[in-house]
């Protein structure tokens, strides 16, 4: 594959759209040669004006407002991205294939063939939520499976979400390719001594790590409050209750992606980062540092618990605490050799499987094979598996 145009809902270029996924992706195609043209499908302003226009309208008058009605899910959103398609396949009518980062659209103005990839479609996220389907977003849901029966190869990063996307969609080509990916912009790759030169740039050894993560006394929680307040929460309270114990007295807990300000209560022992912008330089290098100084990071939020912040911390030798939700256990198995699954949504229940890593005689142990399961989860790797896909 010599050239592709490259399509998100956001700029493809920056680390603000979709967790850096779209970024990771075309930083990796350029490294390999392949010529990249990127489209923001989304119209910034609009969505903007809509956002703070339409949508406050339409909550105002609730028998309407059955709800939250985003832009991305709208008529004209539809319109407006299938016209920016149409003109960049006129523009670059020899491109080998058309990327999107999302389900919603495909190229239908060229014999140019379609590759999507994203996560699961609306119907997928509904019943997962145990949403009911609105009339708002039963139109979406047919608009995803257009696009996704006439997209040439069609592609989701989680191994139960591919099956059932098999199911709702039997005439299209779904595929999961194995693995998943770590949207590692930190610049810092992990290295054992005597692989590398001890001066070599930009690594960071893991013996080194190591002795950082022993040391700490630092918890980390990373999630949005819109689906994770609720366990922030649940965490500040177990934390508060280890901390009456001798031996947690000092334990601290860092709290990213969620504001004081969006939280009933925030005791001494917490840090609010707020959401940190990977494209920011200074915030970057906090998450970064927050991620390497972690003793265990948490999230214990049944039915899903942010994977990808969990995989990325697990690359730096974090061992975790999360809830046994169905795609990570189809990855990792019923019994996590890197941490511990919460089963019990409680203060209690969550403090107790903290204390059973943290406090785990074999803690080393727990961080090394967290390094070790998702090392291979590269973007080099994957994008590779796309490639000999996309050559089938």
């Amino acid at each position: 594959m010599r050239e592709v145009l490259f399509f998100a809902n956001g700029d493809p270029e920056s680390a603000q759209t979709w967790s850096n996924v779209p970024k990771c992706f075309v930083d990796t195609l350029r490294r390999k040669g392949v010529v990249v043209h990127t489209v923001n499908l989304a119209n910034e302003r609009l969505q903007k004006a809509y956002d703070l226009g339409f949508r406050r309208v339409l909550k105002v008058l609730t028998i309407w407002y059955d709800e939250p009605r985003y832009y991305g899910y709208t008529w004209l959103h539809k319109l407006l991205g299938y016209r920016r398609i149409k003109h960049a396949v006129k523009e670059f009518p020899e491109v080998d294939y058309c990327f999107f980062i999302n389900y919603p659209f495909y190229n239908k103005f060229s014999q140019v063939p379609s590759l999507l990839f994203s996560d699961w479609p609306n119907i997928i996220d509904l019943r997962r939520r145990g949403k009911p389907m609105s009339r708002f977003k039963r139109r979406f849901c047919l608009q995803e499976k257009e696009a996704i029966e006439h997209a040439r190869h069609v592609v989701s990063i989680f191994p139960l979400c591919a099956q059932e996307m098999c199911e709702l969609y039997p005439s299209a080509h779904i595929s999961y390719l194995g693995g998943n990916v770590i949207n590692n912009l930190s610049g810092k790759v992990l290295a054992h001594r005597g692989e590398v030169p001890d001066d070599a740039p930009d690594v960071v050894f893991t013996d080194t790590l190591m002795e950082r993560k022993r040391h700490s006394r630092r918890i980390l929680f990373v999630g949005k409050p819109d689906r994770y307040r609720e366990s922030a929460v649940k965490l500040i309270e177990a934390v508060g209750l280890m901390r009456k114990e001798p031996q947690y007295s000092d334990l601290e807990l860092d709290v990213v992606g969620i504001s004081a300000g969006q939280l009933p209560k925030v005791p001494p022992y917490v840090r609010c980062h707020g959401f940190l912008h990977k494209d920011v330089p200074g915030e970057c290098a906090l998450f970064y540092d927050l991620l390497m100084n972690a003793k265990v990071i948490v999230n214990p939020t049944p039915r899903w618990a942010a994977y990808s912040s969990i995989v990325e911390a697990m690359y730096f030798m974090t061992p975790v605490v999360v809830s046994p939700f169905d795609d990570f256990v189809k990855e990792f198995g019923s019994d996590i050799p890197f941490g511990c699954y919460n089963r019990e949504f409680t203060a209690q229940g969550i403090a107790d499987s903290i204390k059973s890593v943290i406090g785990s005689p074999r803690y080393g142990v727990l961080c090394e094979r967290a390094h070790k399961t998702v090392k291979g989860y590269t973007w080099d790797v994957y994008v590779d598996k796309v490639l000999r896909l996309c050559n089938e």
